[in-house]
């Protein structure tokens, strides 16, 4: 759905969209509301507006759709994919908005709507149906915020908050990946969204997840559909891997997100979005295929299941086979995902998702060492410690539902739900020595790891606003529950074979799941539980003026129980960490016109610790403040949006190595004391949209610097060495004019300073980069369309992950394309 938007003043009306994490909870809401489910109601619209004075050229439906947005001043929403290749024959003279849209559409198969919250929809006609020039009869179907569909880099609002807000009214950065940079940029994958978002960077994890950090702090906690869910619980390592097929959009807020999410880093949020049932039938087929036999199809359809489209559904099956330039890697993925929504009446609303993602293969788990010296190897980009045997299971299953009630146009309520159920195997063979620099022999482990993962979350929330010394305000109340726990199992054999680094052999002997056992079995459960209670009010102090205030109160219990057996000899363990912890937000936000905002806002950090210290005590829980002051834009009528912001955040209690207790004090390594503190500080800036008509623009640079301001061995250094310095991230797209308008070409660059790392008395290095990446799109016709795809067009060798000695190296992907053919019918 696209939404040309070009005032401030013209806000949409919150879409409803609210849970049933429980359907039984969701139908007594709807019972208590007093609404039966019953077939939804259409109304007929009187639409009696002013006119105004159009000077619209023929040309392609898409580009006038939007001059006709930004003329009249309203909102008009419609699928890009299918009014794409049709031609309007332009609008000019005085017309009233309702009259000059379906005059605008006259002869195209689309009627114009008036949607019950404003703003106006597009839509196909009935069949044999003719273009309506009065007003027009329309469902009460709220208008939902959508990415899908629109072209467009931006967006108007988020939900990554409480309810839909528009960018410029949060005190904190916000960047959003839409549908549009997950096609154009074949972003599969939520680590691949991730990293190609302001300020956002990733380490890779030893067991295949990778570790996401924002502003120098990781996140382990991702929210779906604002409902935040823990999913770096792992036994060892993160495992973590998320396909991006299903979802509308991927929200990453910086800086603390405590108000949102309860105790944990001050690095931010990721709200991932699921795709929704469209209001109008629509079926898309995408087939590509690319370098190292990569091969991929996804089929995707969304259509009306009864007359007024009350019930609606959508279903999707995307599979990718995917080898690799790393020897003796490929995965195979699949994804089902399905979504069915009904209108209980135009005010109440209750959706229901449920997704499967199966992902197997050979693995290359852990990356490439150094020398015992900390000196580059120089290996090829190919080269993999692999065996043969190698092998992944990995799978993913979600469960979600949200039922929402409108009151009035000012009171909503909401409620999510989501469960997600991880099952992990891994078999595999991983480096596990540096290489001598003189016989240039290394070592592999062998290991298994076997872990069920279980996640749930519900999330409750009232919207609305109140009047109060004759202005409007907002509030928001609500409160969200979350449980996950762990059984997870890791066996391995130390050095299980030595190699030359240069003639490594994967045809080495698979050992049985029992000779694994007997070597060193580690079996752990962990369970961690938080229930939270926040609130937010929006006062309207003054025309341009608001003071946000809010807080929450947390309460959290996580455990731990480790038995780990080796030659033997059993070792039981637990550790438990409760807290109880109030977080308190403010922030003051300033029009300073109605293009530019500037804000400023504080947040509290609190983060439990795991670790103990000599006595046997879990430390203290991490505690600090955020700070950010910045400056937001909404130009050229609402599509582009900018941001610029300077940040600081500091962290007290923060655990660092005891080296004064004995070096076997705490699972064989030594105990931990809290009295460490870091900073983070420095500015990041972001522009994001459509500049002029066809030229599509993201972009944002970070500074970031990060410091040990209290540290035993390491005061004074930079404490998060995976953050670099400066990151910038390009992509941009231009439609060509005239007769060239089928071809889009465009690409972008994503550039980093360098990363190092202090091991002992040894530093490893890895240099800084810049990749570049070309992009080129043909449109057949309205229903075909073909994509290129070149990434590091300049074969640029890098590390994408620094590592250790011992393993941890991983090379950025060599240069390489893909093809793509995608359908809309």
């Amino acid at each position: 759905m696209t939404l040309a938007r070009t005032s401030r003043t013209a806000r949409q009306t919150p879409v409803p969209t609210v849970l049933s994490s429980i359907l039984a909870g969701v139908l007594c809401s709807a019972a208590l509301a007093g609404i039966a489910p019953a077939v939804q109601a259409q109304a007929t619209v009187a639409v009696q507006e002013g006119e105004s004075t159009f000077a619209i050229a023929a040309g392609p439906l898409d580009q006038a759709l939007n001059q006709f947005a930004r003329a009249a001043g309203v909102n008009v929403s419609f699928d890009a994919g299918q009014v794409s290749g049709l031609q309007s024959a332009g609008l000019n003279g005085r017309w009233s908005v309702p009259r000059g849209l379906n005059a605008l559409l006259a002869g195209t198969g689309f009627e114009g709507g008036r949607l019950s919250s404003g703003g106006y929809a597009v839509r196909r006609l009935p069949s044999g149906g003719a273009t309506m020039l009065e007003p027009v009869t329309v469902t009460g179907q709220e208008y939902r915020l959508m990415t899908e569909g629109s072209g467009s880099y931006t967006t108007s609002a988020v939900t990554i908050g409480k309810g839909e807000q528009q960018l410029r009214d949060i005190p904190q950065s916000v960047s959003v990946v839409t549908r549009q940079r997950l096609d154009e940029q074949n972003l599969t994958s939520v680590y691949d969204a991730l990293e190609n978002t302001t300020g956002v960077t990733l380490q890779q994890s030893p067991q295949g997840g990778k570790y996401i950090y924002s502003r120098g702090f990781d996140n382990s906690v991702i929210q779906y559909d604002g409902v935040p869910l823990e999913r770096n619980m792992y036994g060892r390592a993160s495992n973590y891997s998320g396909g991006t097929a299903f979802y509308d959009r991927v929200e990453v807020l910086r800086g603390a997100a405590g108000l949102l999410q309860g105790s944990g880093s001050p690095g931010g949020a990721v709200n991932l979005v699921r795709k929704r049932p469209l209001q109008e039938d629509r079926f898309t087929v995408e087939t590509k295929a690319g370098s190292w036999d990569r091969y991929g199809v996804q089929l995707d359809g969304s259509g009306r299941l009864n007359e007024d489209g009350s019930l609606r559904g959508r279903a999707l099956i995307d599979r990718q086979d995917n080898h690799s330039f790393v020897d003796r890697v490929q995965m195979k993925s699949t994804t089902f995902y399905g979504t069915i929504e009904y209108d209980f009446s135009p005010r109440t609303q209750v959706n229901l998702g449920y997704s499967y993602e199966d992902l197997r293969g050979s693995p290359s788990i852990s990356g490439l060492p150094r020398y015992s010296n900390g000196e580059e190897v120089g290996f090829k980009r190919s080269t993999s410690f692999g065996a043969n045997w190698n092998r992944q299971e990995t799978s993913n299953q979600g469960f979600y539902a949200d039922f929402t009630h409108a009151f009035n146009d000012d009171w909503r309520f909401k409620m999510t739900g989501a469960y997600v159920q991880e099952n992990q195997y891994l078999k595999y063979t991983a480096s596990s020595r540096a290489i001598n620099p003189v016989t240039q022999l290394g070592a592999v482990n062998a290991a298994r790891t076997v872990a069920d993962i279980d996640t749930s979350g519900v999330d409750a929330n009232l919207t609305g606003k109140f009047r109060a010394f004759g202005r409007t305000h907002e509030v928001v109340v609500g409160a969200n529950y979350g449980h996950s726990k762990i059984d997870t199992s890791y066996a391995y054999l130390v050095n299980y074979a030595t190699f030359n680094a240069f003639n490594f052999n994967p045809d080495l002997p698979e050992p049985s799941t029992a000779a694994l056992r007997a070597s060193v079995d580690e079996a752990r459960i962990g369970s961690n539980r938080e229930l939270g209670f926040y609130g937010t009010t929006r006062l309207q102090l003054a025309d341009p003026l608001k003071l946000v205030l809010g807080g929450r109160f947390s309460r959290s219990n996580r455990i731990w129980t480790t038995d780990t057996t080796s030659a033997g000899v059993l070792v039981n363990g637990q550790t438990t960490q409760a807290n109880t912890h109030f977080t308190p937000y403010a922030g003051v936000i300033l029009d300073l016109s109605p293009q530019w905002t500037t804000y400023v806002s504080y947040t509290d950090i609190f983060q439990a610790q795991m670790e103990v210290n000599a006595a046997g005590q879990a430390l203290k829980p991490i505690v600090g403040e955020s700070y950010e002051l910045g400056l937001k834009g909404e130009l050229l009528d609402g599509r582009v949006n900018t941001a610029f912001a300077i940040f600081r955040i500091d962290q007290n209690n923060r655990a660092q190595v005891d080296f004064n207790s004995s070096p076997t004090c705490a699972a064989d390594y030594y105990c931990y004391t809290d009295a460490g503190k870091v900073r983070s500080q420095g500015f990041d800036a972001e522009i994001s949209g459509e500049l002029m008509r066809g030229w599509n623009l993201y972009a944002g640079y970070t500074f970031n610097t990060t410091k040990y301001l209290k540290d035993q061995s390491s005061e004074g250094q930079a404490f998060a060495w995976y953050t670099p310095k400066h990151i910038f991230r390009l992509w941009t797209t231009y439609q060509l004019p005239g007769d060239l308008s089928a071809f889009t070409v465009g690409g972008g660059v994503n550039v980093q300073s360098g990363q190092s790392r202090q091991i002992g008395a040894t530093t490893v290095q890895a240099s800084g980069r810049a990749v570049w990446s070309a992009y080129t799109k043909y449109q057949f016709n309205r229903n075909w369309a073909a994509v290129l795809n070149v990434n590091n067009i300049f074969n640029k060798t890098y590390y994408s992950a620094v590592g250790n000695l011992v393993n941890g190296i991983q090379y950025g992907d060599p240069r390489n394309v893909m093809l793509t053919l995608r359908g809309t019918f």
